[in-house]
């Protein structure tokens, strides 16, 4: 009897040795994979539609340029070297109204940075003839969005963000 149980508890804890062993592996394994691994995001194409499918419905977005403007705002306490617009196209395939609210994107949805990668502020002008407007589900817009940069840069990188910064796509395009 004695024997058995001296041999149970040897098994016992050569079993917990080795599991644990083998949990402690398990975890290193994932925290080194993760450290490492550099999540790719789909790349947009200027002025090509990137389709968007959610459970609220489908829509898409065009990149359609980014543009340098001599206009500024007199009252803005900032300076900026360089004011620019991100021109951008958005058509609602099959997104339904929420709160009573068509389709639409605005700031939000757009992360945008310099040739240095600073993320830049937007900027207070509009274009008057690109304003971002609600969508109906067939409809679509043509919107721009200015933005200030305290250094002159040749190309912006636009990640497009839904909900709380959930990166879905990026491209790369020269300002012209």
């Amino acid at each position: 009897m004695k024997k058995n149980c001296i041999m149970l508890l040897l098994l016992g804890l050569m079993v917990s040795v080795l599991t644990g062993c083998g949990v402690e592996e398990y975890f290193n394994s994932q925290r080194d994979s993760t450290d490492t691994e550099v999540k790719e995001l789909p790349k947009m194409v200027l002025n090509e539609p990137f389709r968007v499918t959610t459970v609220n419905g489908d829509y898409s977005v065009t990149i359609n340029g980014a543009r340098t403007t001599r206009e500024r705002n007199a009252n803005s306490k900032t300076d900026p070297k360089q004011v620019l617009f991100l021109d951008f196209t958005y058509e609602n395939s099959s997104y339904e109204k929420r709160n009573n609210i068509d389709f639409f994107l605005a700031q939000g949805d757009f992360v945008v940075t310099d040739d240095e990668g600073n993320v830049l502020e937007t900027y207070n002008i509009k274009d008057p003839n690109r304003i971002i407007q609600e969508t109906p589900i067939g409809g679509s817009c043509s919107a721009s969005i200015a933005y200030g940069l305290e250094k002159e840069s040749k190309n912006l990188t636009i990640t497009f963000v839904r909900g709380k910064g959930r990166e879905v796509a990026q491209i790369t395009i020269p300002i012209e």
